[in-house]
């Protein structure tokens, strides 16, 4: 009997323990650049923010003997910290100009998810990855409101991830979706005889809705070696992610499977911010982060002064002219039939679908071979009745050089729509719409499938193009130029 009062009592105690673990304010005072940054952060009530910081710098009164980073995660105005790998998590309380820190979790035991990516999705603190007992890890847990605790989230696979500061790995938490993008897989090789890595270098996609790992294909290797050598801190702007690699910056966009980089003009704007901050004799510490569309630079000297410099990213500033794949789809239409319509659909409704789609596109077919010749010319002769003077004259010059055997210059074409004095960039757009313009007003009006104006790479310089005529439409154009010899001759 007295053991089991014994017993009874230790449980009591043990669950009011747990009960006051729950809220214990932290009253250690702040370091001052852990203040600034706070108040940075705070200032802004609206975006969202995942960093993780050096425990070096930033410690915010917490004994760091046991983890080496702190991931700082915040939503509207509530801030979070936890120390990594310890299970403990704090929220950060702001009272005028003072900040404290108040334990919630209710976590006994540590020494896991070290290096985790820590994020925030639907109101929820996640944590994915990491390492802990020599080993990685590859599982997806949350902290749960009811228990105090980091609870698994199931899934269907284990792909190991490592958010190290060497940025080796892209993450992309895209919340507008519910998914997680990794752009490779890390793993012991040959534990436990030594340390070595098996780099799986693979995107892989965490679908929330559906707690499913999927790999997208095999990352391109292009994109990989500029990865290994960008050492900087991630911007997520949307859905887009942009990252520096030395003082070039790169975007990715894992859901469309593009990446590519930032505009010139926009990317000697961002280079200039950052050097003028950090290209310094001074002994200085590092850290950039975003609140929406704002980058922010902070730069932190040896006696703990911070400063920081500004400056926006958008999706102007991105250059979409030389886009690359992220990962490369061995069979995209099977990609698209097996990961995008057969989880939403059985597969008998997909091949029904499939059949109708075909029978309508051959149906389609047919119609078009029999759309008779005088219907045809009169399409054409619309088309060419809504085109400009400018466009009429861009024609009438392509039809000339055709009958000739030649293609058009693009010093003609900017002589002809009046930029030949312009910015090459200038040059090029001006070029492209009105080419565009052309373009579909034949495909609105004829409603034919290939473009009425294509271009050509020079054969000398293959940086130039040449543009000409699609043959078989000649017949039809030649009738319309005709008819209006007047406006061909001036």
């Amino acid at each position: 009997m007295k053991f089991s009062r014994i017993i009874l009592s230790l449980t009591l105690l043990i669950q009011v323990n747990l009960s006051f673990t729950q809220e214990k304010k932290v009253s250690n005072s702040l370091q001052e650049q852990e203040i600034a940054l706070l108040n940075i952060i705070t200032a802004d009530s609206v975006n969202s923010l995942n960093i993780r910081l050096n425990s070096s710098l930033f410690k915010f009164g917490l004994d760091s003997k046991n983890f080496k980073h702190i991931a700082l995660i915040k939503k509207g105005k509530n801030t979070w910290i936890q120390p990594s790998g310890t299970g403990k998590l704090f929220k950060i309380e702001k009272n005028k100009s003072s900040y404290t820190l108040i334990r919630i979790d209710s976590t006994v035991h540590s020494g896991v998810n070290y290096q985790s990516l820590t994020f925030l999705l639907n109101d929820t603190i996640f944590q994915y990855g990491g390492s802990g007992f020599w080993n990685m890890r590859g599982m997806m847990t949350y902290f749960s409101p009811q228990t105090h605790e980091w609870e698994l989230y199931p899934s269907n696979a284990i792909v190991n991830g490592y958010d190290d500061f060497d940025n080796i790995i892209k993450y992309k938490v895209d919340a507008s979706n519910n998914k997680l993008f990794a752009s490779k897989s890390l793993a012991f090789s040959n534990m436990p005889k030594d340390f070595s890595l098996n780099s799986i270098d693979s995107c892989f996609e965490f679908d929330f809705a559906k707690n499913t790992w999927s790999t997208l294909g095999a990352t391109n290797p292009a994109l990989i070696k500029t990865i290994q050598s960008a050492t900087y801190y991630n911007y997520n702007i949307n859905e887009i992610l942009v990252f520096q690699n030395y003082l070039d910056y790169f975007w990715i966009d894992f859901a469309k499977n593009e990446y590519g980089k930032v505009k010139s003009n926009s990317n000697e704007r961002m280079k200039q911010a950052w050097l003028s901050l950090y290209s310094t004799k001074e002994n200085y510490e590092g850290l950039q982060f975003n609140l929406g569309n704002t980058a922010y630079l902070v730069k932190i000297l040896s006696g703990n002064k911070l400063s920081y410099a500004t400056y926006s990213i958008n999706s102007d500033d991105l250059d979409r002219s030389s886009i690359q794949y992220v990962y490369k789809v061995e069979n995209p239409l099977l990609h698209f039939i097996f990961n995008k319509v057969l989880p939403f659909f059985t597969p008998s409704v997909s091949i029904v679908i499939l059949i109708t789609f075909g029978i309508f596109f051959l149906v389609y077919r047919q119609r078009k071979k029999r759309v008779p010749k005088e219907v045809t010319a009169r399409l054409n002769y619309n088309f060419y009745h809504s085109l400009s003077i400018i466009e009429k004259e861009l024609l009438q010059v392509l039809y000339k050089n055709h009958q000739k055997g030649e293609s058009i210059s693009t010093k003609v074409i900017n002589k002809i729509i009046g930029v030949q004095n312009k910015e090459v960039l200038t040059q090029n757009k001006s070029r492209s719409d009105h080419f565009l313009k052309i373009n579909q007003k034949y495909k609105l009006s004829t409603q034919q499938q290939l473009p009425l104006i294509v271009k050509t790479r020079e054969s000398i310089d293959k940086r130039q193009y040449n543009y000409g005529l699609e043959p078989s439409y000649l017949v039809y154009l030649e009738k319309m130029i005709e008819s209006e010899k007047t406006l061909f001759d001036e």
